[in-house]
């Protein structure tokens, strides 16, 4: 996203260690373009200041700067030769049909996938027409999850006041499955607590807190288990944050019912409260 268009784009993730998206962002598009420009500067240079390595300069530096308007054009074909989708400019054939059940870390991205289309407080609204599904949502970025968690193969179609409804295209029977989430909270994101979560049943009776936010107030947060990957999603985050893009950190975790109630509780109590522990 840019601070002058109110549209976000899903490019890259890291997802249990491992980095996945292949293309370029806005930000390295123009650094690859300026080192191009620069690199013919120099080849001015070179021949106005040596006439006998003029032709030897004078051919690297043609071979390099071809080299990088192959790379920055094709990147920009690449973009407009997507499939389409606002809001998704991701590439990596790793995660996307099937071929994410054939990565080591598959367990994690299925997770990842149903957190994108889950956590969150977005609406469908179904053209008759068309049958086009869009959504609508708080914030452009969480539209940019729900479309990239549609093209990974996971659509959250319907919300009612108790559940929301998804429909995974890939799963182990080789057909579409619907699979119905029960909403039991909602803790919206704010500017104190830089996180929005969601506590949910799965059709197993399984309660789940899924959740996003700021990379540091996740982090803060993790497990013994989750810190296994706090080294290598850092340096990923750095990297996609020096590439000019906008991140966020998902996380879950598995809570059992005695948990769960003692919490609930102490969360009703603190919702009818009006004094200064309300936060």
């Amino acid at each position: 996203g840019t601070l002058t268009c109110n549209q976000m784009d899903f490019l890259k993730c890291s997802i249990a260690g491992t980095s996945y998206g292949v293309r370029a962002s806005e930000v390295e598009l123009a650094a690859a373009k300026q080192m191009a420009m620069d690199l013919e500067e120099q080849g001015e240079q070179v021949k106005n200041t040596s006439q006998r390595y003029s032709k030897l300069a004078s051919k690297t530096l043609s071979v390099d700067f071809e080299l990088e308007t192959v790379i920055t054009a094709s990147d920009d074909n690449d973009r407009k030769q997507t499939t389409g989708v606002k809001g998704f400019s991701f590439e990596d054939n790793r995660l996307m049909d099937e071929n994410w059940l054939n990565e080591p870390n598959s367990d994690d991205i299925l997770m990842f996938f149903r957190i994108l289309a889950v956590c969150h407080t977005a609406i469908p609204e179904v053209d008759e027409d068309t049958g086009k599904c869009t959504y609508e949502a708080e914030s452009p970025d969480e539209v940019a999850f729900l479309v990239a968690a549609k093209e990974f193969g996971f659509e959250f179609t319907k919300r009612t006041q108790s559940s929301v409804f998804i429909t995974e295209r890939f799963s182990p029977s080789g057909h579409p499955v619907d699979r119905e989430y029960k909403i039991l909270n909602l803790l919206d994101f704010t500017s104190k607590r830089k996180r929005m979560s969601a506590i949910v049943r799965d059709e197993e009776g399984q309660i789940l807190l899924l959740c996003k936010g700021a990379d540091s107030i996740i982090f803060e947060r993790l497990s013994k288990k989750g810190k296994d990957y706090l080294g290598s999603t850092t340096k990923h985050l750095n990297e996609y944050g020096e590439a000019g893009l906008r991140t966020l950190a998902l996380g879950y975790r598995k809570l059992d019912e005695t948990e769960y109630s003692a919490w609930n509780s102490e969360f009703h109590k603190a919702k009818t409260s009006v004094g200064a522990d309300r936060e």
